[in-house]
């Protein structure tokens, strides 16, 4: 047996020392790393962190619609019914009460209708005394003071207003010709041409016949100025002779007839022909065409309409302002 080195008691007591040191400050060690991961538990190693996962988003519902709150039904009201025996209830009852009558034909149905006839017809009486009073009494309302109804008042103001309109014609005359188409051919050529030489020699107007050829009919005076026609015709689209046309300087031209005339209607048609044109001034066609005096014109109606549209109570007042300055 190997014998062992007697150890020094220096060495001893420092080692004693570093062992008593090394015990005293392990303990606190051990206790304040268990304190620091005290979650860690038991284990001699620490576990790996787990993975983080995101959070999913939060799903997020459709709105539900609101519900509308249901609206109470309306009261449908019952329409209102026209006053008994008005004009509305006779249109919507009198046929009843005739069909009542036809075909239950009782004595009581039958005088049923026969009194609902009656107040119908006095209504309309009434309504027709109170309608001829205001026209008699308000001259805006008589149709008289336009053109008188009595036969001798009338016969006068026939006369007058036959004055004024040859007076109008020949002033017409004085601005516009006549074309007359003519044809040896055409059997009333021969009878209007005299006629038509009267009415232009009477009231002063400047004529031009035109035939086919150009020349003079057997039948005419020497003096009429005759020309050929080299496409009046056409452009006018005359196919009748006779024919005769207004012509207003330069292009204004009015095919008066295709077809015979009597003079008194050519006369007539030349007045109008030549007012259309404004060959008259306001005085002489108020005098010439007495029956428009007092006659509200389309304008005047629209303007009355419009105000209207306003004031619904303005017809009256309306009408009677515009009627006073067509007199």
């Amino acid at each position: 047996m190997r014998r062992l080195k007697a150890i020094p008691s220096e060495l001893i007591a420092v080692t004693a020392l570093l062992i008593l040191a090394m015990v005293s400050i392990s303990p606190a060690f051990a206790v304040d790393n268990f304190i620091k991961g005290k979650e860690e538990g038991w284990f001699w190693y620490e576990r790996e962190p787990e993975p983080v996962v995101p959070p999913e988003p939060p799903k997020v519902e459709p709105q539900k619609p609101t519900p509308k709150k249901e609206e109470a039904p309306k009261k449908v009201s019952e329409p209102k019914k026209p006053p008994v025996l008005s004009v509305e209830w006779f249109k919507k009852e009198y046929e009843s009460v005739l069909n009542q009558a036809i075909d239950d034909p009782t004595e009581e149905n039958v005088r049923k209708y026969r009194y609902a006839t009656r107040v119908m017809l006095d209504k309309a009486s009434n309504f027709t005394h109170v309608f001829q009073r205001e026209a008699l009494l308000d001259p805006m309302l008589d149709e008289s003071n336009r053109m008188p109804f009595s036969s001798t008042a009338r016969g006068s103001f026939m006369r007058l207003t036959t004055q004024e309109q040859l007076k109008a014609t020949k002033d017409i005359g004085a601005k516009a010709g006549l074309w007359v188409f003519l044809d040896e051919s055409c059997a009333f050529c021969a009878l209007q041409y005299p006629m038509v030489a009267r009415a232009i020699k009477d009231r002063g107007f400047t004529a031009i016949y035109i035939t086919p050829d150009g020349k003079r009919i057997s039948w005419m005076d020497k003096n009429d100025d005759v020309r050929k026609d080299t496409g009046q015709s056409k452009h006018l689209r005359i196919s009748v002779r006779p024919a005769i046309a207004m012509v207003v300087p330069p292009e204004n031209i009015t095919v008066l007839t295709q077809g015979m005339l009597s003079q008194d209607m050519l006369e007539e048609r030349i007045l109008f022909a030549g007012d259309r044109a404004g060959l008259l001034s306001p005085e002489v066609s108020k005098k010439a065409f007495p029956e428009r005096r007092g006659l509200l014109t389309p304008q005047d109606i629209r303007e009355i309409g419009l105000e209207m549209e306003i004031n619904p109570d303005s017809l009256t007042n309306n009408v009677q302002n515009r009627l006073e300055k067509r007199y």
